[in-house]
């Protein structure tokens, strides 16, 4: 299966002075169409640049494209930097191949990746961006966990270190740390002892004071230890770590490729790996490093803290898989999420809703894009 392309439309959403989501709209001769979206920070507007490059390059050639002749048609050179512009816009064209493809042959995206259609995904909520609108305290980190699971969601997640840096030196780290731990702690009072918290360090410990700092987590019955160290830069600390800890190391976020995958998951480095499908590789990728993972008894949980393009997309990665855990859902950052899809994004008590319907089952609300957002050319 492949697809001829016909235009890309590139558009942005501010949704708040922290958050701003990229878009691409891309369709084909046959006037099938579809949206990715492809955020990655201060490297969104060079990935759409790259993005534009490469989807001129591809128009030229004369045969329909898929997934295997975009990499030799655009001569991608390896290795793949993780988080990139080159794989994010390589992720997002995988994708918007893989979603056209579904929608030529009438079914949905997660039947295309050889899954079965369900629909109730699982989620767990990550506080964190929503938290950036407020003073960051204890209370605040309270509160917001306290919110979620009034919603219905059973699992919480947090980014409570503010203060730490990996350069402090270990015991500065350790002296920082302690405010983190005091979200954490008031997060548990809130909540009590029937939920699950799981904690996002993005990457700012040591090894001497990541072993520490495992030890209070423990204390405090967290169910996760995400990226305490940054996973393809610290293997070896993040091997030690993991045989020295109860608590599942989790990671992989801003990694490429079934190949650094397979080296994370081989090494025995995490017991669970989180592709983000923006940077990954896209959709079918993340199926693949799911299945091994799942192969060698580790988990599977995508990394998907950005808006509802990529929240629906990761979504049926995950449907995809059997043996899957939960989805990341970045919540209570931006009130008007549900209807930049449509049709509009529905979550209920913790749940994803992966609507009927062939390919991804949901369009970006160009309306609603055209009425808050701006349509670009990069």
């Amino acid at each position: 299966m492949s697809v001829k392309f016909n235009e890309i439309k590139f558009s942005y959403l501010e949704v708040t002075q922290f958050t701003t989501w990229f878009f691409a709209s891309i369709s084909d001769d046959d006037g099938f169409a579809t949206d990715v979206e492809f955020t990655n920070a201060d490297l969104s507007y060079p990935s759409a640049k790259l993005m534009s490059e490469m989807f001129t390059e591809l128009k030229k050639n004369s045969s329909d494209i898929n997934e295997t002749s975009l990499m030799s048609v655009l001569d991608v050179k390896k290795p793949i930097l993780g988080r990139s512009e080159t794989a994010t816009a390589l992720s997002a064209i995988r994708s918007a191949i893989l979603q056209l493809e579904s929608l030529h042959k009438g079914i949905s995206l997660v039947e295309h990746l050889g899954g079965t259609y369900k629909e109730v995904v699982p989620l767990y909520a990550n506080i964190n961006r929503g938290l950036f609108l407020t003073d960051r305290t204890p209370k605040s980190f309270a509160k917001a966990a306290e919110q979620a699971a009034n919603e219905g969601f059973k699992i919480i997640k947090c980014a409570p270190f503010d203060e730490v840096n990996s350069s402090q030196g270990t015991n500065r780290i350790l002296d920082s740390a302690q405010h983190g731990i005091n979200r954490i702690k008031e997060i548990r009072n809130a909540i009590g002892s029937d939920f699950d918290i799981l904690i996002d360090c993005h990457g700012r410990f040591n090894l001497p004071a990541a072993l520490v700092i495992s030890d209070v987590l423990s204390e405090l019955n967290i169910s996760w230890f995400e990226e305490p160290l940054e996973t393809e830069e610290h293997m070896d600390s993040l091997i030690e770590l993991k045989a020295n800890t109860s608590i599942p190391i989790a990671g992989g976020e801003s990694m490429y490729g079934t190949l650094s995958f397979s080296e994370a998951l081989n090494s025995d480095v995490l017991d669970i790996i989180m592709p983000d499908l923006k940077y990954c590789g896209g959709a079918s990728e993340a199926v693949e490093i799911g299945k091994m993972a799942i192969n060698l008894g580790k988990g599977y949980s995508p990394h998907s803290p950005s808006g509802p393009i990529s929240l629906l997309l990761s979504g049926h990665a995950t449907a995809a898989i059997e043996g899957a855990m939960y989805l990341e859902h970045a919540v209570h950052e931006y009130a008007l999420r549900n209807v930049i899809l449509t049709p509009s994004e529905l979550i209920q008590d913790g749940n994803l809703i992966i609507p009927k319907g062939i390919g991804l089952g949901g369009r970006l609300n160009h309306e609603f894009i055209e009425k808050y957002g701006v349509y670009f050319t990069p």
